[in-house]
């Protein structure tokens, strides 16, 4: 799982009660240099059938019928703004990472099915065909094959970002703070899917966290937690927010 366009790991931090919040597990940013993309060592067809194993196996959990159960009932109500295009941030590379952890590309697996669960349901509510992007740096030739077998686009950075719209949904699960900031830069998305001001606001202190453009978007949307899996940090602080049309 790729979290950065130039370059961070993860590190999980345990953050202590502020202003009467429970303590909860984030992602803190720590520089570190972004590896090029690796040589493939699976092929496309190889990577499709492991996508529909882990897929089967997500469909199959409590957070997939949760998720669909969200969005039908979120359906029902009115006020947030159409999603016209879908771009997929920092969602990693589907082939076995250097130090041949499965878990990593399992997540990679799981966080597309998500996406795709999502944009699915969007387009049962519209005519217009919906546009799928994926940018990660860490894509290598047969990532990029896949995603493109699958009929979707794969673009470089910052094209991606350049993409966002008001009319996008941004779908970027534990990125760093500098990716969500070129994410939501020009427009504010009209579905974003990632961590919440909440949660940097534990991290940082309000008094510490200048970030006028995430606030703005916590204040314009109506939110819910993803759903997650017990003993699973896939989706762990990850927030789906839908932007309330003006005066709605």
């Amino acid at each position: 799982m790729s979290h950065s366009t130039n370059t961070e790991e993860e590190v999980w931090v345990k953050v202590h009660r502020r202003k009467g919040r429970r303590s909860r597990t984030v992602i803190s940013p720590v520089s570190s240099a972004t590896p090029p993309p690796s040589i493939p060592t699976l092929s496309s067809e190889q990577v499709q059938k492991d996508h529909e194993r882990y897929t089967a196996q997500w469909k199959s959990s409590p957070s997939y019928s949760q998720l669909q159960e969200i969005l039908t009932t979120h359906a029902a109500k009115t006020g947030s703004v159409a999603v016209t295009k879908a771009i997929c941030f920092g969602l990693g590379s589907f082939d076995t990472p250097p130090d041949g952890s499965w878990e990593r590309t399992r997540t990679s697996h799981i966080q597309l099915a998500a996406f795709l669960t999502i944009v699915e349901h969007l387009q049962s509510k519209t005519s217009c065909q919906i546009r799928c992007i994926f940018q990660d740096p860490v894509f290598n030739s047969v990532d990029k094959e896949f995603i493109a077998s699958l009929g979707h686009e794969v673009v470089e950075s910052p094209t991606g970002f350049q993409l966002v719209d008001s009319e996008s949904m941004a779908f970027g699960v534990h990125l760093y703070r500098d990716v969500y900031a070129q994410v939501i830069a020009t427009h504010l998305p009209a579905m974003f899917i990632g961590t919440s001001y909440d949660v940097w606001e534990d991290v940082h202190g309000a008094e510490n966290l200048d970030w006028a453009r995430m606030k703005e978007l916590d204040q314009l949307c109506v939110k819910t937690q993803f759903p997650k899996n017990r003993a699973d940090s896939t989706f762990s602080n990850t927030i789906i927010h839908w932007r309330e049309k003006a005066g709605s």
